[in-house]
């Protein structure tokens, strides 16, 4: 189960919101999608990564992030890019990586607002160029950022690797974060990349959530929407971390269906044998409560 079709409150309609926010006295829907980085709950894994990202802001040159669909990669990014000092550091997202080395160099381009070029080695010397042109003193660091890159072929891998040469490898003049599931780890397993892997200044896999995260995760979700306490059991908190196995996209998912069961049966918690016969009644959990 990937987490993808997931019940969640941006999805409901706003008379199903309100009626389950009259339920619990909610004074919003916890348990969201949607989610500014700013308010977003931290785990230590993701504590961890966020600082240790913001050391490697210092330090630059490429950066590396890992870890399942559904933990928390790009909010935790979306924190970390959002914290930068503008006047320091300039932020370009490249979503959507092509799959051909030119395809991939046109993308670039045109996110540095550079004129498209009828041959690649064109547009890899434009774009390298533009990149390599920002010292210290002439402006913000480029930092070019690669979410969901899973899927990227070993040669445009390559490629980023040649674009960060300037100077014989003596300096950074801008810096690369990817970051993609378990899967981009083993696209580095491709020979042709051993030049890039030693390139590689910081490199982290995020965790999913722990049990302690989980509870934690729930309390921060319920106290935000001014639910009372106790609204989950010690044991339905238990249950949502097996079942989700501490993913925090999964855990929205299974508390957010409990509360609308909870609400359609007339229940004003949610227990642990409440929340296990919704699992097993959940067409993409098992019943013995794991995805």
């Amino acid at each position: 189960m990937n987490g993808t079709g997931n019940t969640n409150a941006s999805t409901l309609p706003e008379p199903h919101k309100r009626r389950l926010q009259a339920h619990f006295a909610f004074t919003r829907i916890p348990f969201r999608k949607a989610m500014f980085a700013q308010e977003m709950f931290d785990s230590r894994s993701q504590r961890d990564l966020l600082h240790g990202l913001q050391f490697w802001a210092e330090v630059r040159g490429i950066a590396l992030v890992t870890g399942p669909s559904g933990v928390g990669k790009s909010i935790t990014l979306r924190r970390f890019t959002q914290g930068l000092d503008e006047t320091r550091n300039r932020v370009l997202h490249l979503t959507h990586v092509p799959t051909t080395g030119l395809g991939f160099l046109r993308s670039l381009n045109r996110v540095l607002g550079l004129p498209m070029r009828l041959h690649a080695s064109d547009l890899f010397d434009q774009a390298q160029a533009h990149l390599t042109a920002h010292g210290d003193d002439a402006g913000p660091h480029p930092v070019l950022v690669f979410d969901d890159a899973e899927g990227v072929r070993p040669e445009l891998l390559d490629i980023l690797r040649r674009l960060t040469a300037y100077g014989l490898d003596a300096e950074d003049r801008f810096s690369v974060l990817i970051t993609g599931t378990d899967a981009l780890l083993r696209t580095f397993k491709d020979p042709s990349l051993e030049p890039f892997l030693t390139r590689i200044s910081f490199a982290y896999a995020l965790k999913p959530f722990t049990l302690e995260d989980t509870r934690h995760y729930v309390a921060f979700q319920l106290q935000r929407a001014g639910a009372k306490e106790r609204l989950f059991s010690d044991d339905a908190v238990r249950r949502i971390f097996q079942a989700s196995q501490g993913t925090p996209r999964r855990i929205n998912q299974v508390a957010l269906h409990a509360l609308i069961q909870a609400d359609v049966l007339g229940h004003d918690t949610v227990t642990g044998d409440f929340l296990q016969n919704q699992l097993a009644a959940h067409p993409l959990y098992d019943t013995a409560g794991g995805a």
